[in-house]
């Protein structure tokens, strides 16, 4: 079972492994620093004796250490031109080909293949297009960002919503669009620059959130501020009632907790076992009140119902598309976000498209299905 306080199921991000090189010197030179430290503490000891007999012996021995290190220091500084640090993110630039032609596209609906310009006549009919990445995907952000261009160059009115942007930060959205700060510092503002890892912003995100500067098109901030996430977790959405007018905008919450798929994969997700082989089936149709689960799913739903009215509030139309970009998680299989928008948009055509690395091993084409579409692309190897 997943600690209570692993609430973000969608941020499982791979840790970067570092290069096997620089991992041998690091461990190498820190070999070099013990052993030399062990004969400094010898050499002191045997000072303290010698200095009584001869000082020149001691002066030997001085010389004897210096020696060392300059050999020590030496070895680390040969050894260190093999290594090189760690790659950042592949950004859609370093792939080194067009997305469009690479991901394999299924649409779910009727099982068949489908190529960009399908998804294209699809988004053409949308007003929401939900977009869900793994975070860690180089090429699930290469999608976001063909799809942001495409978009934006036929419909400029388009609005692009960041699941990465909390609704407090959209005064600091607002002044990058209008050239009051640069990206660096909108980044360092936010607390974005390292997101989805080390230097993911600016590989990833930052570009798209400059497609829409660029086209005139609107960026919003989506998310609610994960102080008051954690509220809802702890003390219940009663507790977020208590929020003033002015602060209340920035989170909402859902009349009625999500149910279905989303719900059950939720908790699998949760209590998820790699050692057994077949899972314990979950029913969640009634949750218990002191399931200790609920009060994580409640805090999840914050994210779902926050997000989906950010995307409600910008009043889409097939002239005036919003694309959220947001954790697959949360879209996939009739979604939180995707129940949350039917509620507040009765009849809003939705587009929903997962990007994944592989084709999952779970039934997606059941129902309800994974999404509308299926893109599949692995990360190429540097």
């Amino acid at each position: 079972m997943l600690p209570i306080d692993s609430v973000d199921f969608c941020n499982l991000i791979d840790l970067k492994q570092s290069n096997v090189c620089f991992f041998v010197i690091i461990v190498f030179f820190s070999f070099l620093v013990t052993t030399t430290t062990v004969h400094i503490a010898i050499i002191n000891k045997e000072e303290l004796m010698l200095r009584r007999i001869d000082s020149e012996v001691v002066f030997c021995q001085h010389a004897w250490m210096i020696k060392y290190a300059f050999i020590s220091l030496f070895c680390f500084i040969t050894l260190a031109g093999c290594a090189s640090p760690p790659q950042g993110p592949m950004s859609a630039d370093d792939l080194g080909f067009d997305v469009r032609e690479y991901v394999a596209i299924t649409d779910t609906k009727s099982g068949a293949s489908a190529n960009w310009g399908d998804v294209m006549s699809s988004v053409a009919e949308a007003e929401v297009v939900l977009l869900g990445e793994l975070h860690d995907h180089a090429v699930a952000h290469a999608v976001q960002l063909a799809i942001a261009k495409d978009v934006l160059e036929r419909w400029p009115a388009s609005v692009v919503a960041f699941e990465m942007l909390e609704r407090d930060e959209q005064v600091l959205v607002d002044d990058y669009m209008d050239d009051f700060i640069d990206a660096k510092t909108f980044a360092a503002l936010t607390r974005s620059t390292s997101w989805a890892g080390e230097g993911s912003w600016g590989a990833w995100y930052q570009p798209i959130i400059d497609v829409a500067k660029e086209s005139k098109g609107g960026v919003v901030a989506a998310n609610a501020p994960r102080r008051y996430v954690r509220i809802a977790r702890i003390e219940g959405y009663e507790k977020i009632d208590e929020l003033p007018d002015s602060r209340k905008v920035f989170v909402h919450y859902p009349d009625e907790l999500s149910s279905g798929r989303y719900r059950q994969r939720f908790w699998e997700l949760a209590f998820h076992n790699e050692n057994e082989e077949e899972q314990e089936e979950i029913d969640v149709t009634n949750i218990d009140p002191d399931d200790p689960m609920l009060p994580v799913f409640r805090s999840q739903q914050v994210w779902d119902s926050t997000m989906a009215e950010s995307v409600a509030l910008q009043n889409p139309t097939v002239d005036k598309k919003v694309l959220l970009l947001v954790g697959q998680f949360h879209i996939e299989y009739d979604g939180g976000i995707v129940q949350e928008l039917k509620k507040m948009l009765p009849g809003v055509n939705i587009l929903s498209i997962s990007i994944q690395k592989e084709v999952p091993e779970e039934d997606w084409s059941g129902s309800p299905k994974i999404a509308d579409f299926m893109f599949v692309g692995e990360d190429p190897k540097r």
